[in-house]
């Protein structure tokens, strides 16, 4: 038989086994509203004090009478915030911060169900950035997409790759290798030669943890944690504003910091076609 014969046999099976599928299977559509708690680890601001919007739309897809599949399309606002005060005397960074990040988000779940009422799900989700801004002491910064890495300030070639480094002690052997002067200091060595970085990474990949319950017939309350799996940002903190003295000295904060997305979510979830899809499930049950 040839290839052409078999994939039509195989579409013609298909079609006749599908009103039997589609009875057995009722994919469930979804919609989602609630609110972000957010942080960003590694900067200067604590707790999860940044409150965003959550909202979209998804599928669920029946696997088994206690396993289903999601997948989600949304619109998921994350960042930080600090509300301090500015220390005019010193200088410091230690003024007011807010951070926006907008996201355009696909989680993919599974979803293990406990007699239709309780739901864990656990799932990874792929976020990109539709909007983006920061500000210092109410003010706009030049922050922009990029890679989200330590630069060099002069390209030179054969210089070693600054994202290598994960603590500031790494940082500082890949200049001494690189050429710069052992005897000088360290406050002042990494910012005459290393750009601090103005960019966050336009991609964002979260793995999600879910707590779903039903309230009411195709009402749910849901409860979802979300962290980065790589860093969305590599940042440099200085002493002064105008980042000539790097910040050494400071045990809360380590002077270079990776940074990652950390999120709470409470959202409601309205589940479609779910009163015909547990009456599927009871037909199984008998078959």
């Amino acid at each position: 038989m040839t290839r052409h014969g078999i994939i039509t046999l195989l579409l013609l099976a298909f079609i006749a086994a599908s009103p039997a599928l589609l009875h057995a299977q009722i994919i469930k559509g979804e919609v989602f509203f609630g609110g972000n708690l957010t942080q960003v680890d590694g900067d200067e601001c604590y707790r999860f004090r940044k409150l965003g919007v959550h909202a979209g739309a998804g599928a669920l897809i029946p696997i088994t009478n206690w396993m289903d599949v999601g997948i989600e399309v949304l619109f998921n606002q994350k960042g930080a915030y600090k509300g301090d005060s500015i220390n005019q005397h010193l200088g410091l960074y230690t003024g007011r911060y807010k951070l926006n990040l907008n996201y355009a988000e696909i989680p993919v779940m599974i979803y293990l169900t406990d007699k239709d009422r309780y739901s864990l799900g656990v799932g990874v989700s792929y976020g990109r950035i539709v909007g983006l801004q920061e500000y210092v002491n109410d003010q706009p910064t030049a922050i922009r997409l990029g890679d989200g890495q330590l630069h060099w300030k002069e390209d030179a070639e054969g210089m070693p790759d600054l994202s290598q480094a994960s603590n500031i002690k790494e940082l500082t052997t890949l200049l001494y290798q690189a050429g710069y002067s052992q005897n000088e200091a360290i406050e002042t060595l990494v910012p005459s030669a290393v750009a601090n970085s103005d960019s966050y990474r336009a991609n964002d990949f979260n793995i999600c943890a879910d707590l779903r319950v039903r309230l009411w017939e195709g009402i749910h309350a849901e409860l979802r944690y979300q962290y980065s799996l790589a860093p969305i940002r590599t940042r440099l903190f200085y002493k002064d504003v105008n980042e000539t003295i790097l910040k050494t000295d400071d045990r809360r904060v380590q002077p270079l910091q990776k940074q990652y997305n950390n999120s709470i979510t409470l959202r409601v979830v309205y589940i479609f076609n779910e009163h015909r899809s547990k009456a599927n499930k009871e037909v199984m049950k008998k078959q």
